[in-house]
This record gives C-alpha cells, sequence and structure tokens, in this order.
C-alpha cells in the first residue's frame, strides 16, 4: 500500500473543516503517539468527541479508526530511504515554480509597496524567518523598508496597532500554520493588505490573503524522528523575482 495519510488528505481537504484540520495537524506532529492510542485517547488530545475522529477518517476516505491506525503504523515503521529520482523531482518544483513566477503580473504588489504607509513581514519557521530577513535586504535596495515581526508576542502586538493603510508578507510552506492564520483573520479582519508566499494548492492562508505567491514542492524524504525534509530554495527565488519584477514595474519603458 503506497498511499500515505498526506495524500489522502490533499485529496479530500475540501471536506474537513476546521475540526478535521486541527486533528490533522495533531497526527501530523504526533505520528508515533496516535498509532497506540485510542479513539477516546485521541479525542481527548484534540479537545473533540470520538464520533468527531471517526467522521474524520471517513471523511478522508478510510472505514474507521482502525483503518486510520493501520496507516499511522504502517507509515511508522517504513525505512527511511532516499529515492535518487528526487534530485530530478526537486529540480522540476524548482523549474516549474520559475516558470510560474515569469508568467505572473507582479504589478498589483508593486502597486501595494510604493502606496502602503508600513511593510511588515512575517516568517513561520527557520527557514520562513531566514527568507523574511532576505526580503527585508531586498527591499532595502529599492528603498522599501520591511519590519519583521517575531514571535507571539510581537504577533500580538503588531495586530492592535497596524492599519488598513499597512500591507504584510505571509510566509508559510503549508499555509495551515494555525498561529499565522489566527493573525492572518484578525488583519483582514482591520483592512490590511496581505500578501502570503505557500506552496502550490488550496490551501487556508491562501484564501485569507488579499495576494497569494506559490511555488512547487514536496516532501523529499521522512527522517526516523518524523522530521521531513522539503526544498525551500523557492522562497528566495520568489524573493529574487519580487526584487527583479519591481524594477521592471518601476523602470522600464
Amino acid at each position: 500500500m503506497d498511499i500515505r495519510l498526506e495524500t489522502l488528505i490533499y485529496d479530500n481537504y475540501k471536506k474537513l473543516n476546521e475540526n478535521d484540520k486541527h486533528i490533522w495537524n495533531y497526527i501530523l506532529n504526533n505520528k508515533s503517539k496516535c498509532e497506540s492510542m485510542s479513539i477516546q485517547e485521541l479525542a481527548s488530545n484534540c479537545n473533540v468527541s470520538h464520533t468527531t475522529i471517526l467522521r474524520f477518517a471517513q471523511k478522508i476516505g478510510l472505514n474507521g479508526y482502525s483503518e486510520l491506525k493501520f496507516y499511522l503504523k504502517l507509515e511508522n515503521n517504513k525505512k527511511c530511504t532516499f529515492d535518487k529520482g528526487e534530485i530530478i523531482s526537486i529540480s522540476d518544483d524548482i523549474n516549474k515554480t520559475i516558470d510560474l513566477l515569469i508568467q505572473r503580473d507582479f504589478s498589483d504588489i508593486c502597486y501595494l509597496l510604493d502606496s502602503c504607509k508600513n511593510i511588515y513581514a512575517y516568517g513561520t519557521g527557520e527557514i520562513q524567518s531566514n527568507a523574511v530577513r532576505e526580503l527585508k535586504r531586498n527591499l532595502l535596495s529599492i528603498g522599501k523598508l520591511v519590519n519583521i515581526v517575531e514571535g507571539n508576542d510581537e504577533v500580538e502586538t503588531i495586530t492592535n496597532y497596524i492599519t488598513e493603510d499597512d500591507m504584510i508578507f505571509l510566509i508559510s510552506l503549508s499555509g495551515e500554520n494555525n498561529t499565522v492564520n489566527k493573525f492572518a483573520k484578525d488583519l483582514n479582519n482591520k483592512g490590511v493588505k496581505i500578501i502570503s508566499i505557500t506552496e502550490s494548492g488550496n490551501n487556508t492562508l491562501s484564501k485569507i490573503s488579499d495576494i497569494n505567491i506559490q511555488f512547487y514542492t514536496h516532501e523529499v524524504i521522512r527522517l526516523e524522528d518524523n522530521l521531513q525534509i522539503f526544498s525551500a530554495s523557492q522562497f528566495f527565488i520568489i524573493n529574487e523575482f519580487l526584487l527583479v519584477k519591481y524594477l521592471e514595474y518601476k523602470y522600464s519603458k
């Protein structure tokens, strides 16, 4: 059986409500623990009823909780091996992303850069935070100051005084991070212009945002400690394109 739970989630994503996404996020981060949990234990850890867990399993195409645990056990016992074809797959992701960026009209983003009062940026992980810092360096070279939001405390503070005259870049791999999505909803309610950068697909953050820049990536390998390795250079490629597209917007004849 080669189908992964991630594939089932992707194929049935439109069926999932917020409780389902919360359950999946917990399972994804605790696969080893969940393998041995009863349905009542998982429900308790997710703060939902056991019938909600059962409905979640059925929504993604499984017969019930027993089959969900079977998939977990199968994936947890799978040996970590690297497919040499991944080198080509990563190259394809990067090339498809570049093609997408070449074709994309960036004038909507460039207009916001010129018309907004303040520019903010926030990344949800270490690589994303590095991309935010690189974005700040790039935009500073064209006279645009980016205020980096760091940590949950600053998220709450910024939410209080950011205004509809401001814009923010939100960088997230999956677009399903609970913290950044709550942040985005709060900003959206205040009329702040949101530009998100996420992997391709129908993710929550892309729906909340005014503008979404997508890129292609995939899980290259999952190590024994359940650490997922993705190709992430696309964040930095997008930064480069944003700079060059702005120069084109501003100075081309």
